[in-house]
């Protein structure tokens, strides 16, 4: 056999496998590439790739748990929706200014993101500033990102633009790329 028939034939069965293990779905307005029946959210990873490289966090502060700010915040959100509100459990915080961005997690709800901000001498729960529930399989930074930002539009960008899921019962991460 000729090289370059060997070589065109090598190709076709590469692309041909390759192909028979990928496809792109449409679902929920967004694509998923389902690798041999398991969707990965490729444009969710890209966009996280991208806002990594272009947002600015150097005004926001990651609090650690023995900051004096988290237990009034936490208060607040306990209080929110009682009982099932009281188990609340800070998973991640950061401030920046008079905002603040809690991951919290809980006994029998959903995990959420919480944007509060300073009100006085007191953190309130921002208007419209909450985000509960599960993204499964999309990836949840980008989608609750660009979800708080529409619904709370006086929120600082460089607060939601370095937020990244931290809790235990965030969705597993996907691993697109070495």
């Amino acid at each position: 056999m000729k090289p370059h028939v060997a070589l065109t034939a090598l190709m076709a069965t590469l692309i041909a496998v390759t192909v028979s293990h990928l496809e792109w779905i449409q679902a929920d307005g967004g694509h998923l590439l389902m690798v041999d029946g398991r969707p990965l959210d490729a444009e969710g990873w890209l966009r996280n790739q991208l806002n990594s490289l272009r947002r600015e966090c150097t005004d926001v502060q990651v609090l650690q748990a023995d900051d004096q700010r988290l237990p009034q915040a936490l208060q607040a959100l306990k209080n929110f929706s009682p009982p099932a509100s009281q188990s609340a459990r800070v998973a991640a915080a950061s401030v920046r200014s008079d905002w603040m961005l809690l991951e919290v997690e809980f006994d029998d709800l959903q995990p959420a993101v919480v944007l509060m901000q300073k009100n006085g001498a007191d953190w309130v729960i921002a208007q419209r500033g909450i985000w509960s529930g599960q993204t499964h399989p999309w990836l949840a930074a980008t989608h609750i990102r660009a979800y708080l930002a529409r619904q709370v539009e006086s929120a600082p960008t460089d607060l939601l633009a370095c937020f990244d899921p931290k809790g235990d019962r965030s969705p597993p991460r996907q691993i697109l790329a070495p």
